[in-house]
Parts: structure tokens; C-alpha cells; sequence
């Protein structure tokens, strides 16, 4: 096969940019068998050894007969099953990975044959035959894996603030996400404001009594806004003292994630995205595609991190046991910092699936910088007075009416009632940033009376054994 070495290939005749790039610095001046060009070249057999390792590395080679649960359902007489042999013909995955002709391909497969396919006593099949087949291997995502299982034990229970891989682990994990594409090109960061698939933000308020629900009503937008610093909770995403905006897209999802009892009234406000944002959402992150070259030595680990980043939104994701959430959330609530304040282009906040509704739908939470609301402070010179409605044999109305008076501020007015409210407006006024949401008062609020609550739940059947030891062995009896 002297005559092999003597065939050469030029960049027009590989697509792949990272061979192309290889080839390029490594090759020679020779002309191209393919296309007739005289250029910078590689031989065939440098080409088809490329092919090969990168074919190792990635890909598996399928069984050529049905095995396991595929294999009974075969030999069943009653089953319709068909049996396919799985996986890419090995002449179409040459031409694919290297993005070659299927001139090419053939050529290299023939080579591959020849020196890879062992010897036909033993039995084996050629790897390179016109009849094999292959799998593109798992994601290896261990070793992101034993980052974030590393970073959870060290955040709980060693050193949550200083931790010496902390910060490491943190850009390993996520200091790439604004190149991040899905399978069509995404970007998993996505626009809020006007004019996008996420305008406005629903959020709810739990009101235990008739004086709690006055005290939301009669000044909606303090009580309803993200709490100040030093009354925030901590939260998902957020630890005691970080005020962060939790809301959600629609009210079902609102009201369950504020878990409110039975008998119970929820306030929930429509508040209006008023500039754009930036926002991660995290259900994109389970469509991102590892894009680059399976001859490129890095390869293999960006699609490890891939399917690492899957993973991680059901942590993001997953329901907390209530007494669990200091413990539980400490490693959310510290990546939520990190991408509030460290990725560039800042971020504004994140969309998750909800761990209480049982839908597709998201919640939103927005960190502080994006938490301000417009026209927050409201004047010491007004009152408001709530109506329930009124029911009669002829006519009902069971809305609810908030009817504001605002005092002329040339004439005097209830000192009383000024003081009260300029005492709750005290330390409820966020840091000056620019204004992102608006509360319309008149449009943007509900409330809801909660009748009942109903769960969605998996029947699992319990079997209840007694297992006695004999007396003269070791052997357990059932009864």
C-alpha cells in the first residue's frame, strides 16, 4: 500500500475547520487526487488516522444482532417486534465528522479496513466493514459532576464563604454561559421588557386575615415589591438579607409556589417589565448543543459540561422538604450571586420551572438591580378605603373596590394617618437604581379566595412481609 501515502488531500476537500487548520500547519505542497489542486496538502493516510482515533473516542460500535429485552421480544412468536441494527453507517459517519466527498470516504473506509479490520478467523466484525455501524458514546460529565458535588459539600459543610475551589468551580461551570447556543441557535439568555414573550411578571401575597388583606390593598405596591434588605428571607435563590423578585408567569403557578391554607386570601399584582432585561433561562440550558469538531482534543469535555448543565437544572429545580431550605438552598442561593454579579453582560435576573406546578410554566425571579419598581413611594396624603361588595336578592358584586382620597395639601389633614404611613414607607425605598417594573393599580391586581387545594400524587402499593429465622441456621422462613 506504498501507492496510499502517495494520495493527498487538499483544504477544499475537508470541511471540518479544525483538520483544515491542522492540515495547514503539518501539511505539504502537493496535488490534491480530488479535486486536481496543487496546495497545501495531507496524505490519506494522515487523514484516515485522524478519522480513526476520533472515531474511538467518540463512538461506539452497535451489536450486530439484538440483545437483552430486544432479543426475547425477537424470539416471541406473538410479537410484532422488527429489529433494526442501530446506528450510522460507518462510510456516512467518515463523510459526516470530516466533512469529506463520498469519494473520500470510501477511500479512507478501505484504508481503515485494510489495517484496523483484524483477522476473519477470529470471528470478529471488521470495524470498518461495509456492514458496521455506530452510536455516538454518552457524554462523559463526571468530572463537572464531582465539581458541583465538591462545591455542594464545601458550601454546607466546610467553608461557605472562602472556600478555596469555590470560585473555581464556579467559572468551570458557568463562566461560558453567554456563548452558549440550543440546537437552533438560541442563546439560553433571553430578553424581558416590552414587546417580548416575557412582558410581565405575576406575583402573590398570602393574606391570613380580613386586616392583612386591607394592609396588602391599601399599599399594593410596597407589599407586593421584593422586601428591603433587612426583612428579606432567604429563599431559592437568595440568602437572608439579599432581596431578590420572585414571581411567575401565570396565577395557578404564583399562588402555589406561596403555599397558601385553606381559607386564606392571595393578592397577586401583574407587574409590567418596563425596560429590558436580561434573564438566564434555565430550560434552555437542557437543549444546549456542543458545537466544534470531534477532532478537536477540548471536544470531548465541552460535551461532558453539556450534559452536566441538563442535570443541573433539576437542582435548580427540584422541590425542598419545608425545615430543609437553609441547608438545601445554600448552593443555589451562592451560584444566583455569582450570576448576578459576575457574568458579563450583567445579568438580570433567571426563568425556572416551577417545583409546585405540575406545568410547564416558569417562574421568574429578578436580583436587585432589576427589583426597582416606578412610582414606588406613595404620597403620606392619601387614603383608601376597601369595599367587599354588597349581595341582595336582585343583585351581587363580590369585587373588590379600593377608592383612595388624596387630602388638598393647602388644607390641614389627619396628621395620624400621614405619620402611619410615612412610618411603613421607612426603609422600604430600594437602592437608586433604574425603575424595571410597573404596578398598574387599576388593571394589575387579584384576589383569590382559596377554597380548596388539590394535589397531583403517584399510587405506590405497599406489600407487608414477616420473615422468621430458624432457630438451627441462618435461613429466613416468610409467612
Amino acid at each position: 500500500m506504498k501507492e496510499v501515502e502517495l494520495i493527498f488531500i487538499c483544504k477544499e476537500c475537508i470541511g471540518d475547520g479544525f483538520l483544515n487548520e491542522r492540515r495547514s500547519k503539518e501539511g505539504e505542497n502537493h496535488k490534491c487526487k480530488y479535486c486536481g489542486k496543487t496546495d497545501i496538502t495531507v496524505s490519506l493516510v494522515w487523514l484516515s488516522e485522524e478519522i480513526h482515533n476520533a472515531i474511538e473516542k467518540h463512538f461506539n460500535l452497535t451489536p450486530t444482532e439484538p440483545e437483552g429485552f430486544e432479543y426475547y421480544l425477537l424470539k416471541d412468536k406473538e410479537s410484532d417486534f422488527n429489529w433494526t441494527r442501530k446506528g450510522e453507517e460507518v462510510k456516512i459517519l467518515i463523510g459526516d465528522i470530516a466533512d469529506i466527498s463520498v469519494e473520500l470516504a470510501e477511500d479512507v473506509q478501505k484504508y481503515l479496513s485494510l489495517y484496523y479490520g483484524g483477522n476473519p478467523m477470529d470471528f470478529e466484525e471488521d470495524p470498518y466493514g461495509e456492514e458496521a455501524c455506530y452510536e455516538e458514546k454518552s457524554p462523559e460529565s463526571y468530572y463537572f459532576q464531582e465539581s458541583w458535588d465538591s462545591f455542594c459539600n464545601e458550601v454546607r459543610f466546610k467553608a461557605r464563604y472562602f472556600g478555596s475551589s469555590t470560585m473555581e468551580v464556579l467559572e468551570t461551570l458557568f463562566g461560558n454561559l453567554v456563548n452558549l447556543k440550543t440546537f437552533n441557535g438560541t442563546s439560553v439568555i433571553v430578553n424581558a421588557g416590552p414587546n417580548t414573550q416575557y412582558s410581565h411578571i405575576l406575583r402573590a401575597r398570602v393574606c391570613l386575615t380580613q386586616s392583612d388583606l386591607e394592609q396588602v390593598l391599601k399599599n399594593p405596591i410596597k407589599e407586593l415589591a421584593s422586601p428591603p434588605s433587612k426583612y428579606a428571607k432567604r429563599g431559592r435563590l437568595n440568602s437572608e438579607g439579599i432581596s431578590v423578585f420572585y414571581g411567575a408567569e401565570n396565577t395557578d403557578t404564583c399562588i402555589a409556589e406561596v403555599r397558601p391554607p385553606v381559607g386564606s386570601n392571595v393578592v397577586i399584582g401583574k407587574f409590567e417589565i418596563i425596560r429590558n432585561l436580561r434573564l438566564l433561562n434555565l430550560d434552555l440550558l437542557t437543549q444546549v448543543y456542543a458545537r466544534g469538531s470531534f477532532f478537536d482534543p477540548e471536544f470531548k469535555t465541552r460535551i461532558g459540561h453539556v450534559a452536566f448543565l441538563k442535570h443541573l437544572v433539576d437542582e435548580f429545580t427540584k422541590p425542598v422538604m419545608p425545615g430543609d431550605e437553609a441547608f438545601e438552598y445554600l448552593p443555589t442561593q451562592i451560584v444566583a450571586e455569582y450570576l448576578a454579579e459576575k457574568v458579563e453582560p450583567k445579568l438580570d435576573g433567571i426563568i425556572f420551572r416551577s417545583s409546585q406546578s405540575g406545568e410547564e410554566v416558569k417562574n421568574i425571579t429578578l436580583f436587585r438591580n432589576a427589583c426597582q419598581i416606578k412610582q414606588f413611594v406613595i404620597s403620606p396624603k392619601i387614603k383608601v378605603d376597601i369595599g367587599y361588595g354588597w349581595y341582595s336578592d336582585d343583585d351581587d358584586y363580590d369585587g373588590i373596590t379600593s377608592v383612595e382620597e388624596l387630602y388638598d395639601s393647602k388644607k390641614e389633614h389627619n396628621s395620624e394617618f400621614s405619620a402611619e404611613f410615612e412610618e411603613d414607607i421607612e426603609g422600604y425605598v430600594l437602592d437608586n437604581y433604574e425603575p424595571s417594573l410597573l404596578l398598574d393599580l387599576k388593571r394589575g391586581l387579584d384576589v383569590r379566595k382559596i377554597n380548596s387545594v388539590g394535589y397531583e400524587t403517584l399510587e405506590r402499593s405497599v406489600n407487608w412481609y414477616r420473615k422468621e429465622k430458624s432457630e438451627s441456621s441462618d435461613e429466613f422462613f416468610d409467612n
